[in-house]
């Protein structure tokens, strides 16, 4: 069976330099890349344990939340605050937690429902602007080719079988993965309200 370990060495090993400015962000034996490993496992141990059949996928790591923290849709700020995460053995990059708007938009929604969907990008490595790595870009076409080869990898482990597709660039990629998809607007750039009232739709009416 291929586990969450396997997977977690795979993206670490994937190279991303020849997609252009992408930082594999648990690649190498740094502080911050075994950090990002070691809460990613934690996270992904934990999601297993709750056999989660709704899939939450949004579409890159932000350089204030996933980029620091290793987990999609997850700041510093949600992962020591979010009740969540509490009682398990995260580790961080900074001693002033960074906060990311997104983050806080999707945890706050998700603090409204028992069973947790896992979340996950459809590039799961950071995508950022000429060589600065504190900016966000969108994913290409490359990348996103790429990031769909994890979905399918992420799909040996967990029993999904919705996928909510949290932006146009998610919901690109999906076609011929034969599983049931919905589509909700992306949080951020004023989209807080219809992710809101989008993925509470399809939380309160998906049969558990």
């Amino acid at each position: 069976m291929y586990s969450i370990e396997e997977f977690i060495q795979e993206l670490a090993n994937e190279r991303t330099d020849k997609l252009g400015f992408s930082e594999n962000l648990y690649s190498g034996t740094t502080r911050e890349s075994i950090i990002r490993k070691h809460n990613l496992l934690t996270y992904l141990t934990k999601m297993k344990s709750l056999n989660p059949r709704i899939l939450l996928l949004g579409e890159a790591p932000g350089h204030k939340g996933c980029r620091l923290t290793g987990i999609p849709f997850t700041s510093e700020r949600v992962l020591a605050n979010h009740s969540f995460f509490q009682g398990l053995d995260f580790h961080f990059i900074n001693e002033n937690l960074e906060c990311e708007q997104s983050a806080t938009i999707v945890w706050n929604v998700l603090q409204n429902f028992t069973d947790k969907p896992l979340i996950w990008n459809i590039f799961p490595f950071h995508p950022y602007d000429g060589i600065n790595f504190n900016t966000n870009r969108r994913p290409n076409e490359t990348e996103l080719e790429l990031g769909k080869e994890y979905v399918l990898k992420l799909l040996q482990i967990f029993n999904i079988d919705t996928i909510v597709a949290c932006g146009r660039k998610p919901e690109s990629k999906l076609k011929g993965i034969n599983i049931n998809h919905k589509y909700v607007r992306h949080p951020a750039n004023g989209g807080k309200k219809m992710f809101f009232e989008g993925l509470t739709e399809i939380m309160n009416n998906y049969e558990f």
